[in-house]
């Protein structure tokens, strides 16, 4: 029989393609709406962004709308979320609840770094709360990130001013973060080296170094011997040295913060490296001995 013009047409026509899946961790979580920015916005929550548009009014002509802009978060550049409240003087807890603050690091120019705050506004307490769980529940999924770090300042660093640095700017945002610290402001040379000797290492994620090249090689050195000194290595000659048990991040406050260079750390990215726990890891090497 001789085939119809229809038939012909079916066999011609490829199939249409199955749409591709999303990626993983793209499945939304959560949607809902927020006002950010003083606009309503549709919001939506993945395991791996965070995406939202104005909610634009219908045309009352019926004419053909401008698309909303959409804004993307991606979940690994966030280091905190906190419930928002409006609080009176002197009252530490509770409040009205005002919506969720997210907080990112931000490009701001090469080499730089900054933070920066996204407000999702809601008046309602179950609403925020059950996107505020979900929101934590990605944050501590990151495994890599520290929650415990062991923090060494240098007060004569950089003209005196590293204590100011670290307590002032560092600090805060360790404890925005949640990461616990344990603090030693050293007091003469040798005293982080000392200090390095004694401590349960075990108990911190990393160690981090506020000051300059001195105090950079001085917690380098007491990391990569406190590490000979438990293998049972004789510290006086190590043919094969091992690793050092936990990763160093350095925050530069000195003059000439060359070692910070080498390290490929460059002064305000390296906070967000910590954050991030992005450590150092090439300086606890053993083959960087050389310093």
């Amino acid at each position: 029989s001789v085939p119809t013009e229809d038939a012909t047409r079916r066999r011609r026509v490829a199939p249409l393609a199955a749409a591709p899946p999303a990626r993983a961790g793209d499945e939304p979580l959560l949607r809902g709406i927020f006002e950010i920015g003083k606009r309503s916005c549709d919001v939506v929550l993945s395991a791996r962004r965070l995406r939202w548009s104005p909610i634009l009014p219908e045309s009352p002509t019926g004419g053909t709308r401008c698309l909303a802009k959409e804004e993307i978060i991606e979940m690994k550049d966030v280091f905190s979320v906190k419930l928002k409240r409006r609080r009176f003087a002197g009252q530490k807890k509770g409040g009205t609840l005002l919506g969720i603050t997210i907080f990112k690091c931000l490009n701001k120019e090469e080499n730089k770094l900054t933070d920066c705050a996204i407000h999702l506004n809601n008046l309602s307490e179950d609403h925020c709360q059950s996107w505020f769980r979900h929101l934590k529940e990605i944050l501590n999924g990151f495994q890599n990130r520290p929650k415990s770090l062991k923090v060494f300042v240098n007060p004569s660093s950089h003209k005196r001013e590293a204590t100011h640095v670290y307590f002032e700017k560092v600090a805060p945002l360790f404890k925005l973060a949640d990461i616990k610290t344990d603090v030693t402001v050293t007091e003469y040379e040798g005293h982080a080296l000392s200090v390095l000797k004694e401590c349960e290492l075990q108990a911190f994620d990393g160690v981090v170094c506020v000051g300059g090249d001195g105090s950079v090689s001085e917690v380098a050195h007491g990391l990569l011997l406190r590490a000979q000194i438990d293998a049972g290595k004789d510290t006086d000659y190590v043919s094969k040295p091992v690793r050092a048990p936990v990763p160093l991040g350095v925050i530069p406050a000195g003059e000439n913060e060359r070692y910070c260079y080498v390290l490929l750390v460059i002064c305000f990215k390296c906070l967000w490296h910590v954050l991030q726990f992005w450590l150092l890891k090439a300086v606890l090497d053993a083959k960087a001995s050389v310093m």
